[in-house]
């Protein structure tokens, strides 16, 4: 049976690392931490999972502790994760599954964000199969590149947000998608620490559009990163940025539409949304996104901004053809909605 390495970095991380471990410990072969500089009990938590643990000079990359965590790795696979993050006990064997068919040498997971913010675009933790969601409203889902072979020369890209996405095109490697869910917790952290990351996250991010001001994943994170501070204008000029760069890429218009429906500008987020579906591209941004679940996302939200326009009929319809989706879940709560309008 092929052996995992998991390879992580950390700082500071003693409020979820011991959870992060519990749930992999019989999954992995060999723990490999590289810690950036933690003065808290970090590296006395992963000792008594005997983790091989490496201390790296923080240099404001996180790809560079990444790579240095992969050096380190001597197992078949590397499985990446966070200390915020675990991995449910009952997908083992649908991990180990994967490993041993041995289809493509990346595998995609879902990333599962909990919160407990009331979103329209948050699936409901109710009657939901894991223990892990229960304590939370609901979560979102991206979908992410964290178990790959070892000794194929993939390495991570980006200073921040940093990624193999890009290495792996380089190298024409393929990858299989799955449904396995890898539990993030990000929003249980303290607000203020939420906040600090989230500008040091910024500041790196315009240093390297200074650098690299084509790159338009960097483009698209700092998007991101705006619309998560509220700053929906600078989000929005990013967005565009990004569209006039490529005009064949739907995320802009998503990005757009969606601020456009939240500025109550819900006539102009429709013709943006409709331009999108338009499109015949299957270009993406992120080498692991999904372009038909990315025009899912389009059709949900016109589907909304049809329904603030009081067109229930067209929501109801776009509602119901997504029940045959990804986006199942979300569109059955909001069917639910509009049968008790």
């Amino acid at each position: 049976m092929s052996k995992i390495s998991l390879c992580m970095i950390t700082k500071n991380e003693e409020q979820f690392l011991k959870q992060c471990l519990d749930s992999i410990k019989d999954l992995v072969d060999e723990i490999i931490l590289v810690d950036t500089g933690s003065t808290d009990k970090t590296k006395e938590i992963a000792k008594n999972y005997n983790a091989k643990i490496f201390d790296f000079k923080w240099i404001d990359d996180f790809s560079a502790a990444r790579n240095e965590s992969l050096k380190h790795a001597t197992s078949d696979w590397i499985l990446v994760l966070d200390a915020d993050e675990t991995i449910s006990k009952k997908d083992h064997k649908n991990i180990k599954k994967v490993i041993k068919e041995d289809k493509f040498p990346v595998v995609s997971f879902n990333q599962r964000h909990y919160t407990n913010d009331q979103k329209p675009t948050l699936i409901s933790s109710k009657d939901d199969p894991y223990k892990e969601s229960q304590e939370f409203k609901g979560y979102t889902e991206t979908q992410i590149l964290r178990l790959f072979k070892n000794n194929c020369d993939l390495e991570f890209e980006g200073k921040i947000h940093e990624t193999i996405a890009g290495k792996m095109q380089k190298l024409n490697l393929k990858f299989t998608k799955t449904d396995i869910p890898i539990h993030h917790y990000q929003f249980l952290k303290p607000k203020t620490k939420q906040k600090d990351k989230q500008i040091k996250y910024l500041n790196l991010l315009l240093e390297k559009e200074k650098q690299d001001p084509e790159n338009l994943k960097n483009l698209h994170d700092l998007a991101i990163t705006y619309l998560q501070q509220q700053n929906l204008e600078k989000a929005f000029e990013y967005f565009k940025k990004i569209h006039e760069k490529d005009k064949e890429l739907l995320e802009p218009y998503l990005g757009m539409g969606m601020i456009l429906g939240k500025s109550g500008q819900t006539k102009k987020a429709a013709v943006l949304f409709s331009a999108a579906l338009e499109k015949k591209t299957t270009k993406t941004i992120e080498a692991s996104a999904n372009i038909n679940q990315i025009k899912n996302t389009v059709w949900f939200n016109l589907a909304l901004i049809y329904n603030s326009l009081n067109q229930k009929e067209k929501s109801k319809k776009i509602f119901t053809a997504l029940l045959k989706t990804n986006l199942k879940p979300l569109a059955e709560k909001q069917l639910q909605k509009l049968e008790g309008q």
